[in-house]
């Protein structure tokens, strides 16, 4: 994961600069992509787990 440093962060306050902006949208992007992945693995450990238990 890259990180988006800012310059001079006396600049931006109010988290609205252009920086600011595209480092919201990245963290955002990640997050989405991180749930999707976490949420296909969901069907996978469930019959793991169903199939050691004896329930299969």
């Amino acid at each position: 994961m890259t990180e988006i440093k800012m310059e001079n962060e006396a600049e931006c306050q109010d988290g609205v600069c252009p920086t600011c902006v595209k480092a919201a949208a990245e963290a955002q992007k990640n997050e989405e992509a991180g749930f999707a992945f976490l949420l296909a693995l969901v069907p996978v450990i469930t019959l793991t787990f169903l199939g050691q238990v004896g329930l299969l």
